[in-house]
């Protein structure tokens, strides 16, 4: 979504909003910081809708008439805009780049069946007979000599890797919902950055905790679970409905649970999940909750 406007709160843009739907115009309008916002999914009619809200305001009876209008029209197929910002590749180019580089791993390895590429997209190489993995300690050192050895892209590569279709599809759009709203109202250094970050965290702890054969982008969507959470805190107009942060907590029990086995979707990367999540709302805290504090300080 795409701010046009704001006005006074104590405004009524009901009747205004609704003639917009009647125009097939998706928007949204919402209360920020005591002011009304009014914000546009596209803004090719962008003259044209605030030229009609001047006219709204500077015109009171207009309301009057535009509730008349709309009480008196037949049901309309509307379009209602789903909340969250559909993005295109020139909107967030760092999105659909890794959606591609998944969709690509996925296929060149048979969804995670197996092969070089996939040896060589795990976070250590199981193969080295030099390495023991059957410890926590084995599995550090394993990667202190991975890392070593100069193959720090393993930190990240886990994040392509996917072993179901049901896995890649999830993971792909929750990506492109929550990191498309990242990348296009914050940039993608933004999300690079969360990426880097959480992927680091979530892979490394589970490597530790569970072992080298696993991989999706599940921790890096727990990290922006955790992220948009408390960005939407700081600031409204954010797409995070409690509905599906619940949904992401109570996906993150049952992954504690055999109940994944059992319906057949195997074990889950619960480490990945839980400090994807923790590492998200700890830098959610670190970008929205400091400023918003140093911002509120005398």
């Amino acid at each position: 979504m795409n701010e046009v406007a704001r006005v006074s709160i104590d405004k009524n843009l009901q009747p205004f909003s609704e003639w917009l739907r009647r125009q097939g115009v998706e928007h949204r309008i919402s209360e920020l910081g005591g002011e009304l916002v009014l914000e546009l999914q596209r803004l090719e009619n962008k003259d044209q809708v605030l030229e009609a809200l001047n006219s709204y305001l500077e015109h009171p009876e207009l309301e009057q008439q535009l509730s008349a209008a709309n009480a008196a029209s037949s049901p309309l197929k509307v379009r209602f805009s789903a909340g969250y910002d559909r993005v295109t590749p020139q909107q967030a180019p760092l999105v659909f780049i890794v959606i591609s580089l998944c969709v690509l791993v996925a296929w060149l390895t048979d969804l995670g069946g197996g092969g070089e590429v996939l040896r060589a997209l795990l976070i250590v190489n199981p193969f080295d007979i030099s390495m023991n993995l059957n410890s926590i300690e084995g599995r550090w050192s394993a990667l202190v000599e991975t890392m070593q050895s100069g193959e720090i892209w393993r930190l990240f590569s886990p994040d392509m890797l996917h072993f179901s279709l049901l896995h890649i599809v999830f993971n792909l759009l929750m990506f492109w919902i929550l990191g498309g709203q990242l990348e296009y109202r914050k940039g993608a250094l933004a999300l690079f950055v969360l990426i880097v970050v959480v992927s680091v965290i979530s892979n490394v702890a589970q490597l530790l905790d569970g072992g080298y054969l696993f991989g999706g982008l599940s921790g890096v969507v727990y990290g922006l679970f955790g992220y948009t959470r408390v960005w939407s805190h700081y600031d409204r107009r954010v797409f995070m409905p409690d509905g599906l942060f619940k949904f992401a907590l109570v996906w993150l029990v049952i992954g504690y649970t055999p109940l994944t086995e059992w319906i057949g979707l195997g074990a889950m990367a619960n480490s990945a999940h839980l400090y994807g999540l923790l590492s998200g709302l700890v830098l959610g805290w670190l970008v929205f909750g400091l400023t918003a504090k140093r911002n509120s300080a005398p």
